[in-house]
């Protein structure tokens, strides 16, 4: 059984209180031991860059979950489509519902269902 054990972030000594951390240097020391852990064994080359892609793409998802719950999270307290975009990097209100907001899907789906339909309709010879 093969145990990922950069999940597990340990808390380097000149870590007083992560708390205090500035955001972005706490994000970047976690990724970088990750990465380490990810990549730690891999003696030859795509191997390293392999495992380094797995990597990447777990965080990436992982990012995404955590962006998804956060911002349904948001929304049920109250917070506005405007301040959800503020928060991840100000993007626009409307670009906030497209990419957050369930219901927005549900009709992105819906519709271009129809825009499908209609052209493979349209495609049939007569």
């Amino acid at each position: 059984m093969v145990v990922n054990t950069w999940l597990k972030f340990p808390f380097p000594a000149d870590y007083a209180d992560p708390v205090l951390l500035d955001p972005e240097t706490f994000t970047d020391d976690l990724v970088e031991s990750g990465l380490r852990e990810a990549i730690a064994g891999m003696p030859n080359e795509p191997d390293g860059s392999l495992a380094a892609l797995r990597f990447a793409d777990l965080l990436r998802r992982s990012a995404d979950r955590l962006c998804h719950r956060s911002a349904e999270a948001a929304r049920q307290h109250g917070a506005s489509w405007r301040e959800i975009g503020a928060a991840v990097g100000g993007i626009t209100p409307q670009g906030a519902e497209h990419r957050f907001s369930p219901a927005a899907k549900e009709r992105r789906s819906k519709a271009s269902k129809v825009v499908w339909a209609g052209k493979e309709r349209r495609a049939v010879p007569r």
